[in-house]
């Protein structure tokens, strides 16, 4: 199945009794699962099991959920101390008076006083009520996230497959391209002992001779490393096609087929292998680069 993206982000709006709430959530890469989410004040009981919803959901990732309230919708409620309203009236109108003042005294003198007025904002649904509407919210935002995660993530199986499949034609060429270069490398080191033998005017000993051709052929013998790369090949292919996840598995093949190809470039002994040595180990960085990505 395709690969899952850890980079995604998600929204979705909810109600709550009157109130209108907006939640956000938006994550990237990360080894494991780091979650930071902010909530209003009446909605802070809700923290831990919005957290065990987004560990089951989201899995890996650095996760940001926020959820806001919209102004001016949450109920709210007008507290009138109308003591302190007629105290305060009372306290002007005797201030006028001993200060000589002919003007009436304003209302807006008494209504400005905090003493007077208090809007309180109301919680206007139930603790399990208020949870259950919260953790829709946050669940749908989480599921708009996962979307985009998997929309993303198509865009790196694509990218995956294209390189992978670029190292298998890769290899195949070194398959073919490494015996001719190496047969050439033997014939010059026989080519260059007779020529030394006969400047030394001695003859060279055909045993000898044959002995040091053949240890110099196992040293330039690619084959192991070219069938490691094979399989190493396959079960990439293998894990791209099974369930998440998939990004530590295809990071610890990734270095594995570097470690081959390594050996592989330090035997090359032809300018066509040197290069596509270089080819593979660029198309792993960037298979390495995309499975630090995937979940």
């Amino acid at each position: 199945m395709p690969l899952l993206s850890m980079t995604g982000y998600g929204s979705a709006a909810f109600e709550a009794g009157g109130a209108r709430y907006a939640c956000s959530a938006r994550s990237v890469n990360r080894k494991g699962l780091d979650l930071t989410i902010r909530l209003p004040p009446e909605l802070a009981d809700c923290d831990p099991a919005i957290r065990t919803l987004l560990a089951e959901l989201l899995v890996r990732g650095e996760v940001v959920v926020a959820v806001d309230r919209e102004k001016g919708t949450a109920p709210v409620r007008v507290d009138v101390d109308e003591g302190a309203a007629v105290a305060l009236w009372d306290a002007y109108r005797r201030i006028a008076v001993a200060v000589g003042a002919t003007a009436e005294v304003p209302l807006s003198a008494v209504l400005s006083s905090p003493d007077v007025l208090r809007v309180v904002r109301e919680d206007a649904v139930a603790g399990p009520e208020r949870a259950q509407a919260a953790l829709a919210g946050v669940r749908a935002a989480a599921a708009d996230l996962l979307a985009m995660r998997e929309r993303e993530g198509a865009e790196l199986t694509r990218d995956v497959v294209g390189r992978l499949d670029a190292i298998r034609a890769a290899v195949d060429r070194i398959r073919v391209e490494a015996p001719a270069a190496n047969r050439a490398l033997l014939d010059r080191a026989a080519q260059r002992a007779r020529q030394v033998a006969a400047a030394a005017s001695v003859e060279a000993d055909p045993a000898a001779l044959a002995n040091a051709i053949a240890g110099l052929a196992e040293k330039a013998d690619i084959a192991e490393e070219l069938s490691r790369l094979d399989a190493h090949l396959g079960q990439a292919a293998s894990v791209i096609d099974s369930p998440a996840p998939h990004g530590r598995r295809l990071d610890f093949l990734c270095q594995e087929m570097m470690r081959e190809i390594g050996t592989l470039g330090a035997k090359a002994q032809s300018t066509a292998v040197s290069h596509l040595v270089v080819d593979v180990k660029a198309d792993i960085d960037r298979i390495r680069e995309q499975a630090a990505n995937a979940l």
